[in-house]
């Protein structure tokens, strides 16, 4: 990406597919104890724990992440009237994403935490649909404006001395 150094995008892939996994180690158990759905496996108490912490702290990159997307990607892409929609769509979903993970854990009632859990299951599953979108699109579209350039055809080297003038000793 354009603006942001070498390893910005490596940064913000791993971040996603991190929250991605641990997300989906979390599931059933959040299935398990928000809806009371009998499930043949969920993680161990110390695994759940530490993979629930893992899923917290790569929220926090990927909120970081996003954050210094906003500053030159976003912003760039808005005034140019580039994916507006996809974009506007995962910054909602986002939005949505970090409003559900506060009240996951901070909700009072027990109705609006199990609300909130599976709105954040669903939405957390649903984001990698447009983000795959954005990504292929963007690529596409860069490519199709900018094509690789090529390196300039090379002439056949002559020797120095078929170019070097001819003094009155060599007549």
């Amino acid at each position: 990406m354009k603006g942001y150094p070498r390893w910005f995008v490596p940064l913000l892939i791993g971040a996603l597919l991190l929250m991605l996994g641990t997300g989906l180690l979390l599931a059933p158990t959040t299935l398990a104890l928000r809806t009371e759905f009998t499930l043949p496996w969920r993680l161990p108490g110390s695994g759940r724990v530490m993979v629930a912490a893992l899923h917290a702290g790569a929220g926090f990159l990927l909120l970081l992440v996003v954050g210094a997307l906003w500053s030159v990607h976003m912003r760039s892409g808005w005034r140019r009237h580039r994916q507006r929609a996809s974009g506007l769509l995962l910054s909602v979903l986002l939005l949505i994403l970090t409003a559900s993970a506060v009240a996951v854990y901070y909700a009072g009632d027990e109705t609006l935490g199990t609300i909130a859990a599976l709105v954040h299951l669903s939405l957390g599953l649903l984001l990698v649909g447009p983000f795959g979108w954005h990504w292929v699109h963007g690529r596409r579209v860069r490519h199709q404006s900018h094509p690789p350039v090529r390196a300039p055809r090379v002439m056949p080297h002559r020797s120095a001395t078929a170019h070097a003038p001819r003094t009155p000793a060599s007549r």
